[in-house]
């Protein structure tokens, strides 16, 4: 693999640091064993023109040991041949990745600095998804999660989150559920001004769009990019293959952390999420998370006379008392991180390569 010395930049996202209760966790949860990542079907025939489009619009090879298939998680990248760890199983280049400078200019122009990567990127997603077959992104547009198959808790009934009332992820779902609604009000007049490609566009349509977007796309030297083909790749929490973002080359790749044999799902980490974060922004959670999380909160008003000998005795004594555990607290909270030791898998990945973190 050629490597450079070209500039990196980590982007790194705000995520609150949440916990759900066991239920939530036994509900969604996705298990990490063996058989797991053995292909349903190693093949989509639905998929079966995908990579010769993408290759032939990117006009290099993408992958020649990964195929489009479906397992017990849906649509899935399986190695079709043997792939060793250190091997590089796919390689996108930066001019077929879309990402918010693909929105027209006059499109653009009317949508404010207060409108975030996010929402443009969806309205990016909008318009292409107006244009149908038209569209040159068609392939990859026809193949993003149906809205039915969305399951961030920014799609949940009423019904449903009321049952996690009691949980942070709660307050966390109202947080981002009203900051959609906040970027739909800034960019729905300039989406009015453009009746021939958004007539008809609602709210719905604008938070699918936005939550394929914050559950698919990549940190990028753009703000953000979704990436063909890549985002058919499923989450472990603990590979240490990530997408990587080479400027230089203008290129984003995977680094296989372990072997894989024909048939075996090829997986990745979206990035170092608590399950609270991976149920909030994607839709499920992974038992055993070695990056799980959770909020101890302690009701020591400001106005309690015996505040700071109460901090202080909790910092001193019962604090200590849990191993293997992080802390930082502000006012009466603690937040608690349970560090799990998880075997290294395969070769390292090169040093002079920086991660970009899922968003």
């Amino acid at each position: 693999m050629a490597l450079t010395t070209a500039p990196f930049k980590f982007l790194g996202f705000r995520r609150s640091l949440l916990t759900l209760s066991p239920y939530f966790l036994v509900k969604f949860q996705h298990s990490v064993s063996a058989d797991t990542f053995k292909a349903v079907k190693c093949r989509d025939e639905d998929c079966d023109d995908f990579l010769p489009w993408l290759e032939k619009k990117a006009g290099m090879e993408i992958s020649s040991v990964l195929s489009i298939g479906i397992s017990k998680y849906g649509r899935s990248l399986f190695a079709s041949k043997n792939i060793e760890a250190g091997d590089c199983p796919l390689k996108v280049p930066f001019h077929v990745q879309i990402s918010p400078d693909n929105m027209l200019p006059e499109i653009k122009s009317l949508i404010g600095d207060e409108v975030g990567h996010t929402a443009k990127l969806a309205v990016v997603i909008l318009h292409e998804q107006r244009k149908g077959q038209d569209s040159e992104w068609a392939p990859y547009i026809s193949r993003l999660p149906k809205p039915g198959d969305m399951h961030s808790t920014i799609f949940w009934s009423d019904d449903e989150l009321e049952m996690i009332r009691q949980s942070p992820v709660f307050q966390d779902t109202v947080y981002h559920r009203a900051q959609i609604r906040q970027n739909y009000l800034a960019i729905k007049p300039a989406l009015d001004s453009f009746p021939e490609i958004f007539d008809g566009v609602t709210f719905d349509d604008f938070r699918y769009a936005y939550g394929s977007v914050s559950s698919r796309a990549w940190g990028s030297v753009k703000g953000l990019s979704l990436i063909p083909f890549a985002d058919f790749l499923n989450h472990d929490g603990t590979s240490q293959s990530v997408v990587l973002t080479d400027e230089y080359r203008q290129i984003s790749e995977v680094v296989a952390d372990r072997n894989y044999i024909p048939g075996d799902e090829v997986l990745i980490r979206y990035g170092k999420f608590p399950n609270s974060v991976l149920l909030l922004d994607f839709g499920f959670t992974v038992p055993f998370n070695i990056y799980d999380e959770v909020w101890i909160q302690f009701d020591i008003p400001d106005h309690d006379h015996l505040r700071e000998l109460k901090l202080d005795l909790l910092h001193r004594y019962w604090l200590r008392k849990i191993k293997d555990a992080s802390f930082s607290s502000s006012g009466g909270s603690f937040l608690m991180k349970k560090v799990r030791s998880s075997r290294g898998k395969g070769k390292g990945i090169p040093q002079s390569l920086r991660a970009f973190a899922r968003v």
